[in-house]
């Protein structure tokens, strides 16, 4: 538990440039005006001077149970890690349960403020000038070249010029100054980040509404008269709700989740087959240490969520394809899914059975796109590297990567189908050798910690951001990659 002692010390370790964003992020969507006046009487302090809103801020909102884990969500979204070690927490797992990089989710604060503070992070000095210039031009507000972006914006939130939403009510996030200026100052970039996070959240308040529209509905007395007409009133809302309805989701439950299958490849040897020695790559495929991290977090995961797992391990190339069709062959009529998962070396749009004899990805969803899966979800997850090249060549003691250069591309050409890469085409797959790939760690962690709020499509945009943001010893880094065709929101569910 925070004491006013310890708030007292964040506040005067903290700059006057991070006191900005702090108040940004805490009183923005509560009292932009008085956040203003805040940051006056902070400005005209010296340096050695001490401030105390960030106690009447604690005094302000005390009341709230929350407070703490608000306070504590905004410093590792800032960053302030070696501030939090000092006050005694842990900041990795801080950033573990609140994905301060990722814009769009939020926990305790408001995710518009949060997704602003990005956005604000994200401009250099000259675009924040030229922007300001252009709002200036556009809002009639006496804005200042020199200000802090965060303050401009709390102008515009004052003047109602941008709209935060407030989910609770049911008011939308309205940014349409801010992207205007953006297009205007030719920042396209952040014009589109802004609209990303926007939908983000206007897409939960949509949700809420229909679901609201949907209760009224139901309350609504059967009106038909005698020769069985309804009334216009309730033709005209049946009517709405059907042209409105937002997009539909899977259906899912754990006792019928369906087949999980995990292909786990450790130990490779030469294939000596002189038909198929040409297709061996140039140098042998070293053990994949750390793989067996991988392969218990995906099995504890999915076994929670009820499916029914397959394990095959080591399999030569024409075993993997045999385990696929066997586990497309075991979905029934009942069963919601079937999610196939390979942990192997690779390159461009191939798996390396354990006789380091490649297999093309999009034979394996051909399979995968059986008649018997019409309709279902077919999620394939790869952790396997799709060409050699890495951000740094310097060798470091404790990560892989799962690999080699390669030529042919795949991509995901049926319906209900979403393929999850660890990396984009051309690029090593990083792999720790003892806390197992960056990619299905963050991907776990992700699912278990969003599936009961989010579908899969924005959790992966979740997994994107921080496996992004990752760096190895050598300054290595890898971006994965979804290819999606599903055409309705997937969200998985725990076995009670």
């Amino acid at each position: 538990m925070l004491s006013q002692e310890d708030v007292n010390f964040i506040e005067n370790s903290l700059s006057y440039e991070d006191k900005v964003s702090l108040i940004f992020l805490l009183y923005g969507h509560r009292n932009p005006q008085y956040a203003l006046q805040i940051l006056t009487v902070a400005g005209r302090a010296s340096a050695s001077e001490e401030t105390n809103f960030l106690v009447d801020w604690m005094n302000y909102v005390h009341q709230s149970s929350d407070w703490e884990e608000e306070l504590l969500e905004v410093l590792t979204i800032m960053e302030q890690n070696l501030l939090l070690l000092r006050a005694g927490y842990d900041d990795e797992e801080l950033r573990l349960k609140f994905f301060p990089r990722t814009a769009e989710i939020a926990f305790f604060v408001h995710p518009m403020p949060k997704g602003l503070y990005h956005f604000c992070e994200r401009l250099q000095d000259k675009d924040a000038s030229n922007l300001i210039n252009q709002l200036q031009r556009s809002a009639g507000i006496p804005l200042q070249q020199n200000q802090y972006m965060e303050i401009a914006l709390l102008h515009l939130i004052c003047n109602e010029n941008i709209q935060l939403g407030m989910k609770q009510a049911g008011q939308e996030s309205n940014l349409l100054l801010l992207t205007a200026a953006c297009k205007a100052a030719e920042l396209y970039d952040e014009n589109d980040f802004l609209k990303s996070i926007v939908s983000h959240f206007n897409r939960h308040i949509c949700k809420r509404s229909q679901e609201q529209s949907d209760a009224s509905i139901k309350k609504i007395p059967n009106t038909a008269d005698v020769s069985g007409r309804h009334s216009p009133s309730v033709s005209v809302i049946r009517k709405v709700q059907t042209t409105e309805s937002p997009l539909e989701s899977y259906p899912f439950h754990p006792e019928r989740a369906g087949i999980v299958l995990l292909i786990n490849q450790f130990s490779f040897y030469r294939e000596t087959n002189p038909e198929l020695i040409e297709l061996l790559p140039a140098r042998p495929l070293k053990d994949r240490k750390g793989t067996e991290v991988d392969k218990n977090a995906l099995i504890n995961l999915f076994t929670e969520f009820g499916y029914a797992l397959v394990l095959e391990e080591n399999n030569t190339h024409h075993q993997i394809l045999q385990a696929v069709q066997h586990a497309v062959q075991r979905i029934k009529p009942m069963h919601y899914s079937l999610i196939v998962c390979l942990l192997s070396h690779g390159q461009e749009g191939k798996v390396f059975g354990s006789n380091s004899i490649p297999v093309e990805v999009k034979a394996i969803q051909q399979l995968m796109a059986h008649e018997r899966l019409t309709g279902k979800p077919k999620l394939l997850i790869v952790q396997a590297c799709q060409g050699a090249d890495v951000q740094s060549a310097v060798p470091i003691p404790n990560h892989e990567h799962d690999g080699l250069a390669g030529e042919e591309r795949t991509a995901s050409v049926f319906m209900d189908f979403l393929v999850a890469w660890s990396t984009v085409p051309g690029f090593a797959s990083i792999r720790h050798i003892e806390k197992g790939s960056w990619f299905i760690q963050e991907l776990c962690t992700k699912l278990r910690q969003l599936y009961e709020s989010e579908h899969i499509m924005d959790i992966l945009t979740a997994v994107i951001n921080d496996v992004a943001s990752k760096r190895g010893y050598g300054n290595e880094c890898m971006v994965p990659i979804v290819q999606s065709t599903l055409s309705k929101k997937f969200y998985f569910h725990r076995r009670v």
